[in-house]
């Protein structure tokens, strides 16, 4: 039985002070472990790099980076897409979360 299943999506936000573990043991940890998709967030730079699986090597790889006024799309969650501004502006978060909870 398997307690703790792997996410196929995991998102972070990450700090100077943090940036090299998140882009290298953790990176290479949630790879080895399949996770299918990472979202890194650059909170300096307003920016989003979105890795996907090579799960033939188990690296991440080729990465996309989404900057304002951009959409980010998931690749592990169907029709699950954001706009970048939503991440960085609470009044954009607001309304992007209401619209993902009550789809009209």
């Amino acid at each position: 039985m398997l307690y703790f299943p792997t996410p196929d999506l995991i998102i972070e936000g990450f700090q100077p002070e943090t940036e090299k573990r998140d882009r290298g043991i953790k990176f290479e940890d949630y790879a080895a472990h399949g996770i299918r998709e990472y979202w890194l967030i650059d909170p300096r730079r307003q920016l989003v790099e979105q890795y996907v699986l090579d799960e033939a090597f188990m690296v991440f790889g080729a990465v996309s980076t989404f900057k304002l006024p951009d959409s980010i799309t998931a690749i592990t969650i169907p029709g699950f897409t954001i706009p970048v501004r939503a991440i960085f502006d609470q009044p954009t978060n607001r309304a992007t979360l209401l619209t993902l909870l009550n789809p009209s």
